[in-house]
């Protein structure tokens, strides 16, 4: 039977599910999977991925913070890995050698948010956030043509950087009509009816305590709330948490975690993953 030498690098780590998702996904697939967590600090970031490859490593998923990082140390990009600036999948070919980066986050993003019934189509949506996760799933939510693309981060020198990579995605085009901007610029020329639809929160704000945002974000009562962390006791996260007072519309992030897993599996193993059966398994254990 093939086996697979796999595992998820990140700091924090403890609270990841990844490993009990690959379990189900192998065993679905009838193949053997040894799948760790193994937490890295950034120091030892290079050390540690040169060495698991080269200790016969077949895959590697990658969490905060090492997704921008970890591309220093791949051989081989995606287009999509490109174009974000991020990775949160790499992968190794024994034939030749290398290291390659992938991306499935903005995949299983979308992929959930439509399971949901969560509507990207023309809405308003408010990324928290400006690092590798927030990257990562800019351009599938703008493939969908939200109306517009509004981004917030404590450190706002981080949002012009973000705003500078995904330029082109501010054209004027039909086919490319989504307007990016910063929450500054969009309170600035909202109308009085132009609120936000969606909140999305991609930053580690709250992993060690409650979490809060300092600024009105434009909510109204149907306002959408998804967390791509989620919390490994209960469905809740600190986010979801400052977010039901808004809304009682609120989603961690297992749905789209569940379904970036699977394409993962799939780049390492050529078998993709029955996602409902994946999800009953996983709910139901």
């Amino acid at each position: 039977m093939k086996s697979y030498k796999l595992g998820v690098i990140g700091n924090p780590i403890e609270h990841s599910l990844s490993p009990k998702i690959h379990s189900i996904f192998a065993k679905q697939a009838n193949i053997q999977i040894d799948y760790q967590a193994y937490r890295v600090e950034e120091i030892d970031l290079e050390l540690f991925i040169e060495d698991f490859f080269k200790k016969g490593g077949d895959g590697l998923n990658v969490t905060v913070p090492h997704k921008i990082n970890c591309l220093n140390f791949a051989d081989e990009h995606s287009a999509d890995v490109r174009a974000i600036g991020a990775a949160n999948t790499l992968s190794f070919n024994k034939s030749t050698n290398k290291i390659y980066a992938h991306t499935t986050d903005g995949a299983g993003f979308v992929a959930d948010a439509i399971k949901k019934d969560i509507s990207i189509f023309d809405a308003n949506i408010l990324i928290l956030g400006a690092g590798g996760a927030a990257q990562s799933i800019i351009p599938m939510i703008h493939a969908k043509h939200p109306a517009s693309i509004v981004l917030d981060n404590r450190t706002q020198e981080k949002i012009q950087t973000v705003l500078d990579r995904f330029s082109l995605l501010k054209s004027d085009e039909p086919s490319a009509r989504a307007k990016l901007t910063g929450l500054k610029n969009f309170s600035k020329h909202r109308s009085l009816t132009d609120n936000i639809n969606l909140v999305i929160n991609t930053t580690s704000a709250g992993f060690d305590g409650p979490f809060s945002w300092d600024k009105d974000i434009f909510t109204t009562k149907d306002t959408i709330f998804y967390d791509l962390s989620y919390n490994k006791i209960d469905s809740s996260t600190p986010f979801l948490s400052w977010a039901s007072q808004y809304s009682d519309q609120c989603h961690n992030g297992i749905g789209m975690l569940i379904n970036q897993a699977a394409l993962s599996f799939e780049i390492w193993t050529g078998i993709k993953p029955d996602i409902n059966l994946a999800e009953n398994e996983f709910f139901n254990e």
